[in-house]
């Protein structure tokens, strides 16, 4: 890894922590209780959102950031894979589980639409995407440094051991096939951002389990989804070839330059 690859590389951990860890690290010091829950929704992504992109100015310049972050490709084409790939979920959910009593409106867009796409900005299009695509990380090392933090943002889910054990694995699982699916994808952070979403939202709007691990019916229908996603992947693939093969998995030699991907929609 050359000095540049590795400053930029320090930036956007360092980046990430902040941005990741900022609000509580303020919390301990200042007393920010903010009562009401719209600003207070407003004030944590504000931590997630803010440093990325300026970040991502700093070292890209302010009108390459949608392309760094993998922003400027074809919403369009994201959202009908989305939608195709995710129906079992959804459809499934709606058969077998039940609309919770207490969900508002509020709430619906908070944890599917606002948390799918702060996640995927932050783990996949600014931890796991620069550190790939831009600073000489192998897919294994990018991803996986995403991965973990990925699953233990989510343990609280967990009631006991075993089952904080596997909502950390399931949840880092997730969180490499979201950044494969990504990349594979033309670098597109759409098509991670609409699952995730749709996800969210299958899970958010019918009650199906109590945690991230889910229980058996509603993890099978997930199986489901996850093959036909890397079913379609693959078959997109054929004609060009896989991005992340085995001369990309532990370093990547071949990392662009912000000049190859600029205005590419």
């Amino acid at each position: 890894m050359n000095k540049r690859n590795a400053a930029i590389s320090l930036i956007v951990v360092l980046t990430f922590l902040l941005s990741y860890y900022g609000n509580k690290l303020i919390s301990g010091f200042i007393d920010l209780t903010i009562e009401n829950i719209y600003l207070r929704v407003a004030y944590v992504y504000s931590w997630w959102l803010i440093p990325a992109f300026l970040a991502t100015a700093l070292l890209f310049s302010p009108s390459n950031v949608l392309a760094a972050l993998g922003l400027n490709r074809n919403l369009g084409k994201a959202l009908v894979f989305a939608a195709i790939t995710v129906s079992p979920m959804l459809i499934s959910s709606a058969l077998a589980g039940k609309i919770p009593s207490e969900l508002s409106a509020f709430r619906l867009v908070q944890a599917s639409l606002l948390a799918g796409f702060m996640e995927e900005l932050l783990f996949r299009g600014f931890l796991f995407g620069l550190l790939f695509r831009f600073c000489g990380w192998g897919f294994i090392p990018a991803s996986l440094a995403g991965a973990v933090m990925f699953g233990f943002g989510h343990i609280y889910h967990g009631s006991s051991l075993p089952e904080t054990a596997g909502v950390f694995l399931i949840t880092a699982m997730g969180a490499v096939w979201f950044a494969w699916l990504y990349i594979e994808w033309e670098n597109n952070l759409w098509v991670p951002i609409f699952l995730h979403i749709l996800m969210n939202l299958s899970w958010t709007l019918f009650d199906m389990s109590g945690n991230a691990l889910g229980g058996l019916f509603a993890n099978l229908f997930r199986i489901i989804t996850i093959t036909l996603t890397i079913i379609l992947t693959l078959r997109a693939a054929k004609q060009s070839g896989l991005k992340i093969n085995r001369k990309s998995l532990l370093w990547n030699r071949s990392g662009e330059q912000m000049n190859d991907v600029r205005d590419n929609q």
